[in-house]
């Protein structure tokens, strides 16, 4: 099955899957560092789970573009949030219009073992973050039961893997993000990187 048709098919019963992972995610992702008035770019982001939590940290000022390759995933999170602060643009992550950029932060979350060449992937964020921007990999799952979890799925995802630490790092360093955070449990995965600061002239 082709991956947007197998997330298709998923859509109407992802919120339902995910609540498990829930107090994980929020867990997670609140400790990421985030201003009220971030620009964020929250890819792959599904019925919206992710978004509203996001929106939920954010002020009057802050924005989120939430981006997901599957257009029922989508249709599911324009029905359950209605907010001014937020963009929904079906994209694939791999070919983003060139017109996404200068966010604060760009989040992958359980999205990355998904992508077809996550090296060029994320030296294209890292281009559509600010100096001095964050990039985010994370999951509510540990890296053993992710890898586990997509093998007996089967289908599109059988073969979707969470590498290593040390290639993950090493994915960062060749896209210019120096890792501030790396935390692998069995519960979880973090991995927070950032953009350098531009050179004082």
């Amino acid at each position: 099955m082709h991956r947007v048709a197998f997330f298709d098919e998923m859509a109407p019963r992802w919120d339902e899957i995910s609540r498990l992972g829930e107090g994980r995610m929020l867990e997670v992702l609140g400790r990421v560092p985030l201003a009220p008035e971030s620009r964020v770019l929250d890819l792959g982001c599904g019925t919206g789970r992710t978004v509203r939590h996001f929106l939920g940290r954010l002020g009057p000022a802050g924005r989120v573009t939430a981006v997901d390759f599957s257009p029922r995933m989508l249709e599911i999170l324009e029905q359950s949030i209605r907010d001014p602060r937020l963009v929904c643009l079906r994209a694939d992550v791999g070919a983003l219009p060139e017109s996404l950029k200068g966010f604060d932060l760009v989040v992958l979350f359980d999205l990355l073992p998904h992508l077809e060449r996550p090296p060029e992937v994320l030296c294209d964020l890292s281009r559509r973050l600010i100096a001095g921007g964050q990039l985010v990999v994370a999951h509510d799952v540990g890296r053993e039961e992710l890898n586990r979890v997509h093998h007996e799925k089967g289908g599109a995802v059988r073969t979707d893997r969470l590498p290593g630490d040390d290639l993950l790092k090493a994915w960062f360093r060749e896209a210019g993000l120096e890792v501030e955070e790396l935390e692998s449990t069995p519960h979880t995965f973090l991995l927070r990187g950032r953009k350098a600061q531009r050179a004082a002239p």
